[in-house]
């Protein structure tokens, strides 16, 4: 009898524990709720009066905003993105890159794109309208009998020195046969510096004590950003001499130099594309008139990158210089001094198609 009591007590003990542990679920699913119910209300948005976003209720541009801010990265010097999230306008796979899965036992044409937000897709309303999104599209349309796979390996602010460091720590793991790095307006900022390329990073390595290891927990983050200020301090530069911008234009040479080089060593195909940008667009929309277009040296930087591409011919595969290639377009194409909606990822997308088309071709058919 009496063991049979004790049976019984343990069997209630069992019941409370499991209850107990049911009822802090969903006190935790609760606050996360809140939490993310805070968080998508009083998010940071200032794109709701913007031109270049006329076509998009509230809520489309609500949830660019909410997506783009919510999105974590790693730890430096890469800063690259935590695998694994979904969100409103973008999925992040299990390797880290916008878009789709990548299954590496097909023997696709296998094409990733650098570059920092504007490769990326900052401000795109999906994974499709990004750069990446747009080439995959005109790829699968008219050869897809090809098995063309574009990746989008952007990373939000990242500038040659991250590019290249990508490039040599990472995607040459998933054997590549073309890279495109689509670059330059985050080194004319300024703050291009030189690789160094036995630099290495333990930045895939998860850390269990770290909330930015669970990106789908939102709780966590949203009572630091509530605590802190949460803001990146970067110096403000106004200007930059003549030697500085020479250094940073030898920088930038020298950067996809080595990249190039590194690439060839691997038998893997290199384009270099400097990227257009506010600044070198001539046909303004009265929008687009509007924006700052921040720095005055960023221009003659960019000037100085093209400059640069001319003597990376030897290095890199192909080169192209894309600055010009929004000028003649009179509607909104940029959003801010940098990126671009829909249309200019559209844009920007078709010329690199027709740029590499004859390159994929030619390397399919050796």
């Amino acid at each position: 009898m009496e063991k049979i009591i004790n049976m019984s007590v343990q069997v209630s003990y069992n019941k409370q524990f499991l209850f107990g542990i049911f009822f802090l679920l969903i006190i935790l699913f609760s606050i996360e709720m809140s939490f993310r119910t805070y968080e998508y209300i009083t998010i940071d948005c200032g794109i709701f009066e913007n031109d270049a976003f006329s076509n998009l209720s509230y809520l489309e541009i609500k949830n660019i905003c909410y997506s783009e801010n919510t999105l974590v990265h790693g730890k430096a010097p890469l800063y690259d993105i935590i695998p694994n999230q979904y969100k409103f306008t973008m999925n992040i796979n299990s390797d880290g890159f916008r878009g789709n899965e990548i299954d590496l036992n097909t023997d696709n044409y296998r094409i990733f794109l650098t570059g920092g937000s504007t490769a990326f897709g900052f401000g795109s309303t999906s994974d499709k309208t990004t750069i990446s999104g747009f080439l995959q599209e005109y790829f699968d349309n008219e050869f897809g009998h090809l098995n063309v796979e574009i990746i989008n390996a952007g990373i939000n602010g990242a500038d040659s020195y991250r590019e290249i460091l990508l490039i040599k720590e990472k995607l040459i793991e998933y054997h590549p046969d073309l890279i495109i790095s689509y670059t330059g307006v985050n080194d004319s900022g300024g703050y291009s510096r030189e690789i160094i390329f036995d630099e290495t990073h333990d930045n895939s390595t998860q850390n269990l004590f770290k909330f930015s290891s669970y990106p789908w927990y939102r709780t966590p983050f949203v009572i630091n950003n509530l605590l802190s200020e949460n803001t990146i301090n970067e110096k403000n530069i106004l200007e930059l001499s003549p030697q500085e911008i020479q250094k940073t234009s030898e920088s930038f040479k020298k950067n996809w130099s080595q990249s190039c080089t590194f690439l060839k060593d691997n038998q893997i195909t290199s384009v270099l594309i400097l990227q257009p940008s506010l600044v070198t667009k001539t046909m303004l929309s009265d929008f687009e008139k509007t924006i700052d277009p921040s720095v005055n040296y960023r221009k003659q930087l960019l000037e100085n990158f093209s400059n640069e591409l001319e003597l990376l011919n030897g290095d890199c595969d192909h080169t192209f210089d894309l600055r010009h290639v929004i000028n003649n377009i009179s509607k909104t194409t940029y959003y801010d001094a940098a990126h671009m909606n829909d249309l200019g990822n559209q844009i920007v997308a078709k010329t690199i198609y027709e740029k590499i088309l004859p390159i994929v071709l030619k390397n399919i058919s050796n």
